[in-house]
């Protein structure tokens, strides 16, 4: 039997951060941010919460949400770029939290396309009979990351001095896309031979590498950490805008016709394509080069940003809280993200 999503949750910070607040420690207003990226505000966790944190409180609401206690859950994958250590990954830390026992934990590193990856992967368990229910998390937290120095005890931005204001705007074209966040999904074993995971295509391409990267603070380096690495900023991204455009419109409208052959559907059988929400020009693409509407590839990049490997659980549990996953929904999800990695997965809501 296919593998099938009984059970949704998301997570967000309180904090709202908006494209004005930004304006105070950076040259940007909201007509610059959200022109070139669609993002209007983000969330921003507060210090001391990492990934794990909102990677259990989505888990908990997936699992609430499919009608499980903890321990009828036998596998956890934890998909997030931003791991609360740089050792070990968090699965652990959310296996422990939730209570989930001593059941296997996965922790993947495919930052944007990592729940799409996850996705695919507990559906392999399952059809492979090695788990019968898979709690599959999504979950960044990007706050650490920025370069804008630190912020007051309530949270709030510090107006940056003419040092830290040249920092930020070095920064400014990635920095403002992030959010912070997490979302969850409960897959099981399915009874409905109509319904559940179709099809789906996983590709990398090393040759991509330099996309997106972090240069510094890699186990390359001897030490892994050092004053000269910070000094030079070799811990912050790298990142080829221009490039990750043209690679991302191509490979995900690719991968989705590619499901789509695999599951002798057209793409306009399609009811809702659920893509990673890096940027809404990117979406635009999408849209353009599959020959869809606004409806059918639909976008909360406005309200989140980039949360990197929440984008596809968060948007998919919205859009079912809203309605639109109805019996017979044909689903495709696809994601593009650094490595590189990206793909597509086509599911179909049971009858």
């Amino acid at each position: 039997m296919r593998a099938v999503i009984t059970g949704t949750g998301m997570a967000v910070p309180d904090t709202v951060l908006t494209n004005a607040d930004l304006s105070t420690i950076m040259d940007t207003d909201d007509e610059w941010i959200f022109s070139r990226t669609g993002v209007r505000q983000r969330r921003l966790a507060d210090p001391g919460v990492g990934s794990s944190d909102l990677a259990m409180i989505a888990g908990r609401a997936a699992i609430d949400d499919a009608g499980l206690l903890a321990n009828q859950v036998d596998a956890l994958i934890t998909a997030t770029m931003t791991p609360d250590f740089v050792a070990p990954g968090i699965g652990a830390l959310v296996q422990h939290g939730l209570g989930l026992g001593q059941i296997p934990a996965v922790d993947i590193r495919q930052q944007c396309s990592g729940f799409l990856y996850g996705l695919d992967l507990a559906d392999a368990l399952i059809s492979s009979n090695r788990a019968n229910t898979v709690l599959v998390v999504g979950a960044d937290v990007h706050a650490g990351f920025y370069p804008w120095g630190p912020r007051n005890p309530d949270g709030s931005l510090i107006p940056a001095d003419a040092s830290q204001r040249e920092i930020n705007n070095r920064h400014r074209s990635w920095s403002v896309l992030f959010g912070d966040g997490a979302g969850a999904m409960i897959v099981r074993r399915g009874v409905d031979p109509s319904g559940g995971v179709v099809a789906s295509q996983l590709f990398t391409d090393g040759t991509q590498f330099d996309l997106i990267a972090v240069p510094g603070l890699g186990f390359r380096n001897q030490p892994y950490a050092d004053h000269d690495q910070i000094d030079r900023g070799l811990h912050w991204p790298v990142m080829d805008g221009g490039g990750l455009y043209r690679q991302a419109v191509r490979l995900m409208p690719d991968a989705v016709r590619g499901v789509c052959k695999q599951a002798g559907v057209e793409v306009d059988d399609i009811d809702v394509v659920v893509a990673h929400q890096a940027n809404e020009r990117i979406l635009e693409g999408v849209r353009r080069q599959l020959g869809l509407a606004a409806v059918k590839v639909p976008s909360n990049i406005a309200s989140y940003g980039n949360t990197t490997s929440a984008t596809l659980p968060i948007l998919y549990h919205e859009l079912k809280e809203a309605g639109r996953v109805k019996p017979g929904t044909l689903v495709c999800f696809t994601a593009f993200g650094a490595g590189s990695h990206w793909g597509a997965l086509l599911y179909r809501e049971p009858a």
